[in-house]
């Protein structure tokens, strides 16, 4: 089959300057190499629009403020409803420029090197959801400390042991079921009116401890907390784990309207640049959304 990133001969004529002209194009593969890998999506959700004024202004909803502050009471004929309110924070989450591009020389493109194009754009799609996931999970920490969520602190997952002598096994409490329900319990409890935990997100030498502790068991064992989907990322810490309903704890917007991608002809060194970014803003309107689990290897 052939690699849709290499460019390729098409009724004789070679498809890289067409590529070069087309920045459109360009950037769906770009798009589409980074969305197979972002696990942001986990944790956030698209904003209905661009962002526009410099940010995204929003209310955090916290338990404690969950709730108006009164309830609301039994309407007699003729009454008015009761006016209540709740007690919310307000915060703002700013758009982060990031981009880079790479060159694509004259002598490239005429001597049909055609691996170039498809080798760097893999590269800056991998640099750019690199950056994008930081950036998420940076400002998941942020909003886990400045509104003081409770993480679990949890058990060395590499040190399961689910078959055995019984003396060898470790005990159901210390397993890693244990903390991941203890970490969407967490969740429910705070009550904030959204769906039961089903999203599991976590470094991955905690997956490969899951997949040898509990085999072919793995799916099953999750399922029973609630659990059915697993992402990965190397851009959380050995250890590291997060329990969430996934996209709902935040709002991920962009200015410009997402990703962009444009090509920059650069004719007095013979060469065009594909210069690819995206500017966007990450809101944590209910960081409740998100449990982290720490203390995973040992």
């Amino acid at each position: 089959m052939p690699n849709p990133l290499v460019p390729s001969i098409s009724a004789n004529e070679v498809t890289m300057s067409a590529l070069l002209q087309n920045p459109t194009q360009i950037n769906s593969m770009v798009a589409h190499l980074a969305a197979g890998q972002l696990v942001v999506d986990a944790f956030f959700r698209p904003a209905g629009s661009k962002i526009s004024g410099g940010g995204i202004l929003f209310d955090v909803l916290l338990n404690g403020s969950n709730f108006s502050m009164r309830d609301v009471e039994e309407r007699s004929p003729g009454a008015e409803y009761v006016v209540t309110h709740a007690d919310v924070q307000r915060d703002m989450a700013t758009p982060r420029d990031y981009g880079a591009k790479v060159e694509i020389l004259d002598e490239e493109r005429d001597r049909y090197d055609i691996t170039v194009l498809g080798t760097r754009i893999v590269t800056l799609a991998n640099t750019l959801v690199r950056q994008i996931d930081r950036l998420a999970v940076a400002t998941v920490e942020a909003a886990l400390t400045k509104y003081s969520i409770a993480g679990v602190p949890g058990h060395d997952w590499g040190g399961l042991v689910t078959v055995g002598p019984a003396d060898d096994i470790t005990p159901n409490s210390e397993r890693p079921l244990a903390d991941i329900a203890n970490a969407a319990l967490m969740i429910r409890v705070d009550d904030l009116g959204i769906d039961a935990p089903d999203t599991l997100v976590l470094h991955p030498q905690q997956h490969m401890a899951l997949q040898v502790g509990y085999g072919a068991d793995l799916m099953g064992v999750l399922a029973a907390a609630g659990i059915t989907k697993v992402r990965t990322s190397m851009q959380l810490p050995n250890g590291t784990a997060y329990v969430a309903v996934s996209g709902q704890a935040g709002v991920m917007g962009f200015e410009h309207g997402g990703l962009r991608t444009e090509t920059i002809p650069d004719r007095e060194h013979r060469r065009t640049w594909i210069q690819t970014y995206a500017v966007p803003a990450f809101a944590v309107p209910r960081p409740g959304a998100i449990r982290k689990i720490t203390g995973l290897a040992g």
